[in-house]
């Protein structure tokens, strides 16, 4: 067993920031150089928009820029900014030519104002937190339009402000002073573990969210691992185990398990169990104590038929070494909780009662690769609701109701072509 596994819970995350690389290696790589220069040539002539590359944009980007980076103007320095003032009238250069290295030189720059930042809070903590409220400090809580600070005891000064306010928010919500710096000391160090875990890709995506952001807000740039994300939603299916996952402190925790899926069948796993380590088939289990969430669902998903062993610690245990093995099929899973579902509603009016049917569409979704393959049967909203309304026209309703609420959008197409079931044109 891992050495990680074997330590308390604060010994563990001391250990693993330790072991982490104090500054992020974001070098481009020649892909994302080349996809730059694609998302540049596709936003010029393929957007919907007039997209002109120039330096007026120039400016709106690296603004955006910023903003993704440091919005609320409590890491970088005035000076920072400045440096790499060149931005402003070149980031149309570096999209078109797939020259990144300026834009990743000030994520860099970044990275290293966070990390600092959050060291320095530790020590703060390290060195004890004042739980007195007795004065009249003032906190800007808003600071999206504040001046960059000139001076690094500016920002000094607006975290110690920030490090009071979680401190008072703490003991308003009726937390001891020594569960307050504990529960403050888990909050920064883990910011720090995931700081530390930025990769190339991250920086990537963050300088693209930039590019596209600027167009208009519907514009998004997708990474490979979004989009594939974006493309189970679509489709409404994986191949895996069938169970959600969060972060949990250093762990990986179980949140709920997919209705059907093969962890749900198989039973060994649990909601709220922490996963601490992933093997491949006959492979070495890896520790993934302290690895990011989105590594650890890649190493769980997998082809249909294989199989992925889990070393798991069950919710209910209170000694994190004791840990058991769990094996499971990776299965075909299928997410309905997402896809089109109805409802008959009675009310009751002065005339009596009345039968509605309600459909609920939580998004609009088309598995594109069955689609576009010509298949007869794939599955699509559209489809779903016909379906449904069908139904419903079966059961005598009087009228149907569609739920939007909480869409969130999805497929243009199966907009359009869901509304096509109930207007002609």
């Amino acid at each position: 067993m891992s050495l990680l596994v074997t330590l308390g819970r604060s010994a563990a995350l001391a250990l693993l920031l330790a072991t982490l690389p104090a500054v992020a290696d974001v070098t481009p790589s020649d892909a994302q150089r080349k996809v730059a220069v694609e998302v540049a040539e596709s936003l010029r002539f393929g957007h919907y928009a007039d997209v002109t590359l120039d330096d007026a944009w120039s400016q709106r980007a690296q603004a955006r820029y910023l903003d993704i980076l440091d919005g609320q103007r409590a890491f970088l320095l005035e000076r920072d900014v400045a440096a790499f003032g060149d931005l402003e009238t070149g980031i149309d250069e570096a999209l078109l030519e797939g020259d990144l290295a300026r834009p990743f030189a000030l994520y860099q720059r970044y990275h290293e104002r966070a990390e600092s930042r959050y060291e320095w809070l530790l020590e703060r903590l390290d060195a004890g937190v004042d739980f007195s409220f007795d004065s009249d400090m003032r906190l800007e809580l808003e600071r999206d339009d504040a001046p960059w600070a000139e001076q690094e005891s500016t920002l000094d000064e607006l975290w110690t402000k920030r490090l009071k306010n979680a401190a008072l928010t703490l003991t308003i919500s009726e937390q001891q002073p020594a569960e307050i710096e504990t529960n403050l000391r888990q909050r920064y160090e883990g910011q720090l573990s995931r700081l530390r875990q930025t990769n190339a890709e991250d920086v990537f995506g963050l300088f693209m969210a930039a590019v596209t952001g600027s167009i208009d807000p519907h514009s998004e740039y997708l990474s490979p691992r979004q989009g594939e994300s974006f493309d189970i939603q679509m489709r409404l299916s994986l191949e895996g185990i069938g169970a959600l996952l969060q972060a949990d402190g250093e762990y990986v925790k179980v949140s709920s398990l997919v209705a059907g899926g093969p962890a749900e069948r198989d039973g060994a796993l649990q909601p709220a169990d922490r996963i601490v380590g992933v093997g491949q088939e006959d492979e070495e289990i890896v520790n993934v104590v302290g690895m990011r969430l989105d590594d650890v669902v890649d190493m769980i998903r997998g082809p249909k038929g294989s199989e992925v062993r889990l070393e798991v610690v069950p919710a209910q245990a209170v000694d994190m070494t004791r840990t058991t093995v769990v094996d499971i099929t990776r299965d075909t899973v299928d997410l309905e909780d997402q896809a089109a579902k109805s409802e008959v509603v009675e009310i009751t009016r002065d005339d009596g009662i009345h039968r509605l049917g309600v459909i609920e569409i939580p998004t609009f979704y088309v598995d594109f690769d069955a689609w576009q393959a010509g298949e007869e049967d794939y599955r699509s909203t559209t489809r779903d609701v016909a379906k449904e309304v069908e139904r419903l026209k079966g059961e005598g309703v009087e009228g149907i109701v569609l739920d939007l609420r909480n869409n969130g959008g999805g497929a243009l197409q199966e907009a359009n072509s869901l509304i096509g079931l109930f207007i002609d044109r």
